[in-house]
């Protein structure tokens, strides 16, 4: 229950930020709304909790089907996301004086590549978080069999996805002067990102009794503190209400279920939108941006905009998730995986049952008599290759 108020919370917060905040903007004319909501915290709670269940799951079986199994669920609904938002935004935008995005743009955001060079342009702004997310997963799928996660080195690993990125940002990645490669590195890797997986995995080894209180609240004190100067200490309300975020969040992994009067009774529609979120973060705001600016051109009023934007992502993340990332993530992690797996064994065994080619018997050795040797005979013949084929893709299993 704890978990799913925390993501409930995060998901639908940045919901409400990006129609009554973002919109404005990045479209004048789509403000004001009846209040608004400026704190940026949702997205870098979510990356934290991502972070804190890569440590739980990563751990249970093999490595390889752990990492299958999150690309499954996440790239099928990203992907189709993108591919629907482009399209809406190529038919919108040349009437309301958008940004149209070309197929440069869709490329680069099919591939995750967005972040890597000024050329290319989001698709959709909150997508940041999925290149981030899978670079971690990445990672942990490379790091976790060389037990990365055992003895003195992981502290000094967490600390220097504190001090290193905020080191490159004042040192070489500037906004004037630093050269484009420091700067497509930098945020291509979104390194002044990087400390928010480093809050996921110390609270998780803080559970796991390898992380002092102490230790945790230092740690967790240097994260804001550098999330802060690297949006050079402009949003400080922002970081503070992370904070106040990253408080519930230890509560959640180290102390009971947060099943209590009150949460119990909202217990199944807390449970149903946080189970749809993903759904809803990746339909929100582009699509959300352009259905308010409809409504704006039909006299719809602020509330009446804030409403239909909420309802709308709530309403396609609700058919995302139940439509294409639930079934896709069954077909790519069953059926279509033990098919793989048994056509691949097939292969491997029609392999190792070709009849073996009999060998050459090697050539007699030339008469003194005069009689030119055979040199190279065996490397002529081109039956020799079969075998040598055939035993080597025996060992493919």
């Amino acid at each position: 229950m704890s978990w799913d108020v925390i993501r409930v919370l995060a998901v639908y917060s940045v919901v409400v930020q990006h129609v009554t905040h973002q919109s404005p903007i990045n479209h004048a004319e789509l403000g004001p709304y009846p209040f608004v909501l400026p704190l940026q915290f949702g997205a870098s709670t979510l990356l934290v909790i991502s972070a804190f269940f890569v440590c739980v799951t990563v751990r249970r079986g093999e490595t390889g089907a752990w990492l299958r199994n999150r690309l499954a669920r996440l790239l099928p609904a990203y992907l189709l996301a993108v591919v629907i938002t482009y399209g809406v935004a190529r038919a919108v935008a040349p009437a309301f004086g958008w940004y149209v995005p070309n197929v440069t743009d869709l490329a680069a955001n099919l591939l995750l590549v967005q972040a890597w060079s000024p050329t290319f342009h989001w698709i959709d702004a909150s997508y940041w978080t999925l290149p981030v997310q899978v670079m971690a997963f990445l990672a942990a799928a490379l790091l976790w069999p060389r037990r990365w996660t055992r003895g003195a080195a992981l502290p000094w690993l967490l600390w220097a996805l504190v001090v290193v990125p905020v080191v490159i940002r004042f040192v070489w990645r500037d906004d004037v002067d630093s050269a484009q490669w420091v700067r497509s590195i930098f945020d291509g890797l979104a390194l002044h990102r990087v400390a928010l997986f480093g809050v996921g995995i110390a609270i998780w080894l803080w559970t796991r009794d390898r992380f002092s209180g102490k230790h945790l609240a230092a740690y967790l004190t240097a994260v804001l503190v550098a999330q802060d100067a690297h949006s050079y200490f402009v949003d400080t309300r922002s970081t503070v209400a992370f904070g106040v975020i990253l408080v519930g969040i230890v509560a959640a992994a180290g102390g009971p279920d947060w099943d209590i009067p009150g949460l119990r009774q909202l217990a199944t529609p807390i449970r149903w939108l946080g189970g749809i979120s993903f759904g809803v973060y990746l339909v929100h705001q582009e699509l959300g941006f352009v259905l308010a600016r409809f409504l704006l051109d039909l006299g719809v009023g602020p509330w009446g905009r804030l409403a239909a934007c909420v309802a709308m992502a709530v309403l396609l993340g609700w058919a995302m998730t139940r439509l294409v990332e639930q079934p896709c993530h069954r077909w790519l992690t069953g059926d279509l995986w033990r098919r793989a797996r048994v056509a691949g064994g097939a292969v491997v065994e029609a392999i190792r049952d070709l009849p073996q080619v009999p060998q050459p018997q090697a050539p007699s050795p030339a008469r003194s008599t005069g009689q030119p040797r055979q040199v190279g005979a065996d490397a002529a013949d081109p039956l020799m290759s079969l075998p040598q084929w055939a035993m080597a893709s025996s060992q493919l299993r």
